[in-house]
């Protein structure tokens, strides 16, 4: 079995190595909710379960219940407090 650092080194068709390609993705995805949050909007993440939260402009996060019909979003709990959600270090 590879190790992941293995991984990470193997060079793409594009002339990228995995890792920069992950890195790419990562400030990419990190521009879209600094963005986002600048206009004040919320941006919706899935955990491993699928589970839907959202992460706000103020650093929290909220457990969410997407309803696909009316494209709106029920509030079932905070999960984190302002400055203290998964993507909160993304607002220093």
């Amino acid at each position: 079995m590879c190790r992941y650092s293995e991984i990470e080194a193997i060079e793409l068709p594009n002339g990228k190595t995995v890792k920069e390609v992950n890195e790419a993705v990562r400030r990419e995805v990190e521009r879209i909710y600094i963005e986002s949050w600048l206009q004040g909007v919320s941006v919706p993440f899935f955990d491993d379960d699928g589970t839907t939260y959202l992460a706000n402009p103020d650093g929290s996060e909220d457990k969410v219940i997407l309803d696909r019909k009316t494209r709106t979003y029920n509030i079932v709990m905070r999960t984190a407090q302002p400055g203290c959600g998964r993507h909160a270090h993304l607002m220093a």
